[in-house]
This record gives C-alpha cells, structure tokens and sequence, in this order.
C-alpha cells in the first residue's frame, strides 16, 4: 500500500513557519541565558579576563547584556569580583522570554496537528 502525501495549504505553512520562529527565537533566549550566567560567576569569582575561554564568554555576552547593561550599578565584593545585578535581572527576562515562547510553540503546535487533521478529512 502507497503511503499518501500529506496535504498541505498556505495556512499549514504559515503555523509551521511561525512555529520554526517560536523555535528560533525559543533557543536564542536559552542560549542568551547560559551565557549570562556563566558570565555572572565568572564576574563573581573574579575570573582571569586574559585567558581565551573567558574572554570569549564575556564578548559573547556583552551582545545578550546590551539592552540591560546600565540598569542597576555593578557592586565591588572584592579587589577582583563584581556582583552585577543586570545580568541577573537580564538571565530573569530571558527566562521569561523562553517561557513564553515555550507556551506559544505549544500552541502553535497544537493547532498544526488540528489543521493537519482537518486537512486529512478534507482529503479522504
């Protein structure tokens, strides 16, 4: 028995597309999150900013931190260590972020399946 090609129409494409960007913008606030919280016990413990690894999570960084830098004053807990409570408040918001998008990925999905379903009837 052949198997039958799926139907698809313009708006199966648009959720899938939508759903692709959910997707997208989903993993950029994880990743942005990971990077703010290494980057903030990197701060914390005073991490040697000459060596390779760290110099490349703070430059990383520094573009997720960008529409949060400035928001609160970073605070000297040491001669070396900082505790910057905007990357705090940024790791937080991206949090948030991902929530979100992890809810409205499951929505999206949600009504894909319909519509495929919907679309099968159609079909049959």
């Amino acid at each position: 028995m052949a198997k039958k090609p799926q139907p698809t129409d313009t708006k199966l494409i648009f959720i899938k597309i939508s759903r692709g960007l959910s997707y997208f913008v989903y993993g950029y606030s994880l990743v942005a999150s990971a990077f703010l919280g290494i980057t903030f016990f990197l701060l914390l413990f005073s991490a040697n900013a000459s060596t390779p690894f760290v110099e490349f999570v703070y430059k990383t960084s520094a573009a997720f931190l960008g529409p949060f830098r400035g928001i609160f004053p970073v605070r000297s807990i040491s001669e070396t260590g900082y505790f910057s409570p905007s990357i705090i408040f940024a790791i937080i918001m991206y949090m948030i972020l991902a929530l979100c998008m992890n809810a409205l990925i499951n929505y999206v999905t949600l009504k894909m399946v319909k519509h495929q379903k919907e679309l099968e009837e159609i079909a049959e």
